[in-house]
């Protein structure tokens, strides 16, 4: 896993010249935009007053924004070197679907490396629809072989072909050690569209061989596609395809802005992904939505500042019957989000907790609700712990809980506030907890079991 602003992305340079400020109001704008569309999306699942098509999937990008992206060998190729294509996904909890562009399209997204060759790849292997009668329905089916079409919250569509496909990655085995899953269900995209601003690239429309645009430095534009990881009813996640042992883990590096240009961490797999025993090791349940499964839910019982209870009741933040409510983990999601009303509490016991040391909040970043000027040697930061069902996650670094603007001398609150406007269709879950605030954890998903399993750990280099 390569955070795209880590000095070891491929996309670090439109990110170098950017000021801390620039930095933090992307990850802000990002978060925002991340827990809207994802709820927009919801509210269409649950046929409530949206302008979002029913099949949008919950995703939003926004230009300059912070993700994750993974490295994986696609296909099988006769090059007894390298016998597969390497591509960089943006990895999403948020979706379910895996596609990367293939050649033979239209309209596409400027990407280098080449577009996949999927009639070069001995193991690409075009699904029949009586194979998925489900998902390759009339609306899905060309020539009697599966297609598919997924729109995204933010405009960004994406068609093309499903089929079978092979899978390299890395192993835990050894340092040059390689494991391929075959059959692998993805989507081959030959028309994609408004893609281009959302990851800083050209679109590359038919007819523009006569004018091309400006293309990126080379190596600057990576992105070929997503790798979905959600946990929806189509069963087109990674995860969900694995035979046995569907898990995944991770260990996201601190948030500290002064730390975003480490290098990566791993997303691991099936038997790979082993968090070990003991009561160090917590685990929660993991819910699913009925009418709109993609997204993680957890049950949240609480939250407490430094171990003083905010005072929340576990109604608070359950799902309702009309969809409304619930709490996700998401990694997609650079920052905290939490619903005004929710987010007010918490603001109202860290404002306690400081004005004890007699630290009082002054005029906010943008962005933030809360900040403060704290002391060169404060070191009495407070922990937050999101109270979970049997589990009890608590944020014990100072990073994981607030944003640093070093050069200002200014310490604001990580967690962003929204305000609902049901006018516009807003649907937002109560709390979407997002990668600063999972950092320095080892976090497991585990769908057999339908638990999610945490620790603390150093998520340093190669966790």
């Amino acid at each position: 896993m390569i955070r795209s602003n880590s000095k070891e992305s491929p996309l670090h340079p439109r990110y170098a010249n950017l000021t801390q400020a620039e930095r933090f109001r992307g990850l802000v704008e990002h978060s925002k935009a991340r827990v809207r569309h994802l709820g927009s999306a919801r509210a269409a699942a649950y046929n409530k007053s949206s302008s979002l098509n029913p099949n949008v999937v919950p995703v939003k990008y926004v230009e300059d924004s912070n993700f994750y992206i993974g490295e994986v060998g696609i296909g099988t190729f006769d090059n007894d070197q390298q016998p597969f294509q390497i591509f960089y996904l943006v990895i999403d909890t948020g979706s379910d679907l895996i596609w990367t562009q293939c050649y033979g399209g239209d309209n596409y997204f400027y990407q280098n490396p080449p577009l996949f060759d999927q009639d070069g790849s001995s193991t690409y292997d075009r699904i029949p629809c009586e194979h998925l009668i489900n998902e390759c329905d009339e609306r899905h089916c060309e020539d009697g072989l599966c297609t598919y079409k997924e729109e995204y919250a933010s405009g960004q569509e994406t068609f093309g072909h499903l089929a079978y496909e092979t899978f390299t990655m890395n192993s835990i085995l050894g340092e040059h050690a390689r494991e391929s899953v075959k059959d692998m269900i993805i989507g081959c995209g030959i028309n994609q569209r408004n893609f281009g601003p959302a990851f800083g690239v050209p679109e590359i429309r038919d007819g523009d061989q006569d004018f091309p645009p400006p293309i990126p430095a080379p190596g600057t534009a990576p992105i070929s596609g997503i790798l979905g990881l959600g946990q929806g009813t189509s069963n087109f996640s990674f995860i969900l395809q694995l035979e046995v042992d569907k898990k995944f883990e991770y260990c996201l590096e601190s948030y500290d802005l002064e730390d975003a240009d480490v290098s990566h961490t791993y997303l691991r797999f099936g038997s790979d992904a082993i968090i070990g025993e003991g009561p160090e090791v917590l685990t929660t349940p993991i819910i699913q939505d009925p009418n709109f499964g993609t997204p993680y839910y957890l049950n949240l019982l609480d939250i407490s500042v430094n171990n003083k209870s905010v005072g929340f009741e576990k109604s608070d933040f359950e799902i309702k019957e009309d969809g409304t409510g619930g709490t996700v983990i998401d990694s997609g999601s650079p920052l905290t989000t939490m619903i005004r009303r929710h987010y007010e509490k918490v603001e109202e016991a860290v404002l306690e907790y400081f004005e004890g040391f007699g630290i009082r909040p002054v005029d906010s970043e943008p962005g933030f609700d809360l900040c403060f000027r704290v002391p060169d040697n404060f070191t009495k930061f407070p922990t937050m712990t999101f109270h979970f069902e049997g589990a009890d996650f608590v944020i014990r670094q100072w990073s994981g809980i607030f944003a640093s603007f070093h050069d200002v001398n200014l310490l604001c609150l990580g967690i962003i506030s929204l305000d609902i406007n049901d006018e516009e269709g807003d649907f937002p879950y109560v709390v979407n907890l997002g990668a600063m605030q999972q950092a320095n954890k080892r976090i497991l998903y585990d769908l057999d079991a339908m638990k999610l399993s945490f620790t603390e750990a150093e998520c340093n280099l190669g966790s």
